[in-house]
Order: structure tokens, then sequence, then C-alpha cells
């Protein structure tokens, strides 16, 4: 590609040979270091490819050869240029069109983010113009570092982001992550709670007086560790009780309750193959309707295919022209088949338990049942899970202190 530039800057001929002996000519072009390219052989000679200062040197050639070189056609910007030099006009628009998409090279005329699963193209977008990042900024005032520091600050699931300049475009390249839930910490004196019915699968206490044991069953509300500590003294005697930040990580074996149901009969939606277009052109944000049918259906989709124009792979402009599909549609009664409520029963729970597992549920056993009850189907039954199914508890002063001998009570009798 190079290569073709440069021949193109500098001028370049096809040229046809006619004569006693073209391929002696071409075998003297070679021995003088002459380029000549695309040879081939046509009805009464030969036609090739070579640069303007190649042909000046084909003089001795042609004498020797006897052979009759005619250019057919010629090629690059010297050419050009003579073509139109009496053309000032002409001449003055390529400059300003030059100079004018150098200029339009120095903004941001498209930002592209791909990677994004929960987060819309939308929502990001607000939140870089929020952020004074923008099409139709210059790309000096652009830093990508900051964009990637301020995208993982304002959203904890992403996990990566790149950002990068091409050409007129910025590129935004996310990846989410299922991130950690947030410890709670406390660091006022309390208990540790269950926070539902379940069975102990393990505890390890780190402060505390464990209440619980692996294999304990337990109820909504029950201590599991404690946050009041026995100070003993001499032969076991107690001195006071102290209350501390209990702290401990516990799994239990508890339940969830899944009930889902929907019907049978549905409204579905079924195309017609009736469509109409509506065209229209963008300006940087400003939009400007070409052409919009004077009516459109009763009931439509409304389907965008935006082409933007650029030049080359990266160098985006900010103008963009926009087909508008409306395809109209009906709603026509049906019924599910067992097999497809069945399926789509699997596909909600399947989406239940996902989230579970994003939340750190470990799923043990899988006992919904889905049934057909009329003309509905009916998904129900318990998911048996392990988790940390616990939560921090204030610890009242009554708890701990004695009223009637504590030194901080003001009697001293």
């Amino acid at each position: 590609m190079l290569i073709r530039i440069v021949k193109w800057f500098r001028g370049y001929l096809l040229v046809r040979i006619k004569g006693y002996s073209p391929e002696r000519f071409v075998n003297l072009c070679s021995a003088k270091d002459i380029l000549i390219w695309d040879l081939k052989q046509v009805d009464d000679g030969y036609e090739f490819f070579i640069s303007v200062q190649g042909f000046r040197q084909l003089r001795p050639i042609v004498k020797k050869t006897k052979t009759r070189p005619y250019i057919k056609k010629r090629y690059g910007l010297p050419f050009l240029l003579h073509r139109y030099r009496k053309r000032k006009v002409f001449a003055i628009g390529v400059v300003l069109c030059c100079v004018l998409v150098y200029i339009m090279s120095l903004f941001i005329w498209e930002i592209s983010i791909s990677g994004e699963l929960k987060h819309t193209d939308e929502a990001i977008l607000k939140f870089l113009r929020n952020n004074n990042v923008y099409t139709g900024i210059q790309k000096e005032k652009v830093s990508c570092q900051e964009i990637e520091d301020k995208i993982r600050a304002m959203y904890p699931d992403i996990g990566w982001v790149s950002a990068e300049i091409r050409g007129t475009r910025l590129l935004i390249k996310i990846k989410e992550t299922n991130m950690p839930k947030t410890v709670e910490t406390r660091t006022e004196p309390c208990h540790i709670v269950a926070n539902k019915d379940g069975i102990i699968t393990s505890i390890i206490t780190r402060n505390g007086i464990p209440r619980v044991k692996t294999g304990s069953v337990v109820k909504k509300g029950d201590v599991l560790v404690s946050g009041i500590v026995d100070i003993m003294g001499d032969f076991d005697v107690l001195i006071r009780k102290e209350p501390v930040v209990s702290d401990a990580d516990i799994q239990m074996k508890t339940f969830y309750e899944y009930s889902d149901q929907f019907d049978l009969k549905y409204i579905k939606k079924q195309y017609t193959g009736e469509e109409k277009k509506a065209y229209s052109m963008s300006i940087n944000e400003n939009k400007i309707f070409l052409y919009s049918p004077l009516k459109v259906y009763k009931k439509y989709d409304i389907i965008d295919n935006d082409e933007k124009l650029r030049i080359g792979k990266n160098f985006y402009l900010p103008i963009s022209f926009t087909t508008t599909c409306y395809k109209e549609y009906e709603m026509i009664p049906s019924t599910y088949t067992e097999e497809e409520a069945n399926q789509i029963a699997k596909e909600k729970l399947q989406l239940y338990i996902d989230k579970l597992v994003e939340n750190g549920v470990t799923i043990l056993e899988n006992n919904v049942i889905i049934e057909f009850k009329g003309a509905k189907c009916v998904a129900s039954g318990k998911l048996i899970v392990e988790e940390s199914a616990t939560t921090f508890q204030s610890i009242d002063d009554s708890e701990w202190r004695n009223i009637e001998t504590d030194e901080y009570s003001g009697n001293d009798d």
C-alpha cells in the first residue's frame, strides 16, 4: 500500500510498445534497472506500467530495439495538478478540504463501548457527558487514565476497563464481574444472630463466645456468637462482664421457598411482512429528517440502522445517516405447549438460581416441581442451600452491667 501511494505521488504511465523486438526491449530494461510492472501481452505488442523518470531513460533502448512506445494513460498527482492547473477554485477547495479534515481529526466524533452486560450504552454515555466527555470534544482534553478511574469508581461491579483513542474514536472496553458482597463490619459491641432458620454447617469464631456448634439447629433471632465475654479471676470467680465486637465465619444449611406461575394462553407478536422506511441525517447530535412516511402502522416495531461517515477505518466524521424501519405486526392469541411452558419455567428458575449464586449462595438441592394446573404452569418447591445467614445485633447495657454493683453506677456503699 505504501509503495502504491509513493508511485501515485511521483506519477506513472501505462505504456504500450510495438516493434521488431519487444522481448529484447524488456531484457534491456531489466539490465539497466529500469522498473516496469504489470507487464502483459496484447494483440500487437506489450503493455506495462513505468514511472515518469523510467520512461525518460528509455530513449537509447528504443533506438537499439527499434520499438515504438506509446503512452496510453497517465496516473498520479503531477498529472492531476497539471490537468487542473487553471482551475484555481478547485485547487483552493482541495486545500480547504485537507485543512478541514485535519481540523476535524483533532476531535472525538464517536464513543464506542463494548463488553457491557448489565449497564447500557446510554447510561455509560450519560455518565461520561456528566464528566465532560462527549462527541465533539478535543482529543487533547481527553485523559484515558482519568476515564478508566472514574468508571471504576462509579461502577463497583466493573472489574476491568480500558479506554483508548484511535483516529477520531474513543474506544471503551469494560468487563463486568460478580464482585463479592461487601462484608458488614461493626465497631460497637454486638452479637451475631441468625436471620433465618437453619442448621449450622461450620463456625469459626475469632471474637466473642460461640453459643452453637456444627450441627446445631437454630431459629431466626437465635444468638450464634455472643458479644458478652466473662472476665474471670482467681478460683474461677466472675469479676465482670465485658462487651466486645463479635467476629466469626458461620455457614448454615437453610432453604428458600420458590413459587412462580404463568398462564398457558398468551398474546403472540407476529410480523405481517409489511414495512416502511424513513431516512434522516445527523450532524453531531442534530438530526435532520430527509424522508418520513406520512402514516405508519397501528402496531409496529422500530429498527434503526446507523451508518457513520468515515475516512478509512478509524477516522469518523460527525455525520451519520440513519435508516429507520417500521415493521408492522399483529397480536395473535396463542397457547404454550407443555414442552414450551416447561422450558420457560426452567429458564425462569435458572435465572433465580443464578442470582442466588451471584450473592454467594451454594445450591445443595433443587426440590422445585413444575406442574400444570388448569390453564396455568406452576413451579413451586424448596431450594436447599448453604449460606452465611447471619446478621449483627447491638448489645444492650442491661445485658452486661449490674446496676447494683457496677463501679460506674455511682453507688459506693
